[in-house]
């Protein structure tokens, strides 16, 4: 934060519900307003969190979503740092919106149309490093304790990653955005459906194997295949058709 910056008063939030994402708009208007500008060093976790009245566990989720959204960086023993311009802090959805099924199923729309061509560049660009990104993502969602939390985050990472091995630095910083945006009407969804027998849990693992199976043996049709297949069976088990989105996507794809 610049040093004349006028601190953030966020404890007038309260107790109001999705703090992780107030924490996260608050710190993106902010940015919006020019009093955190790009390269600056977010206060430390501690800090944030005296100033918005939440826990360090609300300020570490809000900080995540700022990450998968594109608007920061986190280093490793240094802190978290702002690397998104103005517009791509302004590139929200009010976490609300999220509860309102016409816009998560657009949102979803838009993931599937993205995300079907973006798993074929993956296959056909990705480089050693992605790979093995895509791999290890796939091996935490086989290994999530909390499907709902845990099973998630990783999820969505693995989406994240598949995003980035195309190469494209706008795919991967809108695929990012969107899931962000998902995840927790996403972990919602999940911590409400019943899978006693783990077979949910088991057939979205299947097909992100496929995925990541068709990027790895560099088949780029088998990967847009795949992934149009669990992008609409994602959708239909949250409650969604998806069939006229996902048939222009999938013919997107073939461009």
């Amino acid at each position: 934060m610049t040093p004349d910056a006028t601190p953030m008063r966020i404890g007038a939030l309260g107790r109001m519900p999705q703090l992780p994402s107030r924490v996260a708009a608050a710190i993106t208007q902010e940015i919006a307003a020019g009093r955190l500008k790009q390269g600056d060093r977010l206060p430390p976790e501690q800090a944030l969190a005296d100033r918005f009245g939440v826990s360090r566990n609300v300020v570490r989720e809000a900080i995540a979503r700022l990450r998968s959204d594109g608007v920061v960086q986190s280093r490793q023993g240094v802190g978290a740092f702002v690397v998104g311009s103005e517009a791509t802090a302004m590139l929200r959805i009010d976490a609300e919106l999220m509860n309102d099924r016409l816009v998560f199923q657009n949102v979803f729309e838009l993931r599937a149309i993205l995300e079907i061509r973006a798993a074929g560049l993956a296959a056909r660009r990705a480089d050693g490093e992605q790979r093995a990104a895509v791999s290890e993502a796939l091996e935490r969602m086989r290994n999530a304790a909390d499907w709902a939390v845990d099973g998630v985050a990783a999820d969505l990472d693995f989406h994240r990653v598949v995003a980035q091995a195309t190469g494209n630095p706008y795919i991967a910083t809108v695929v990012g955005f969107l899931s962000g945006q998902m995840r927790q009407s996403i972990s919602f969804m999940r911590h409400n459906r019943a899978d006693p027998d783990g077979s949910l849990a088991r057939m979205n693992i299947a097909e992100h194997s496929a995925i990541h199976d068709a990027i790895l043996a560099r088949d780029p049709a088998a990967a847009r295949e795949a992934m149009h297949r669990h992008i609409t069976s994602a959708a239909r088990r949250l409650g969604y058709d998806l069939s006229d989105g996902a048939e222009l996507s999938k013919d997107a794809a073939g461009l």
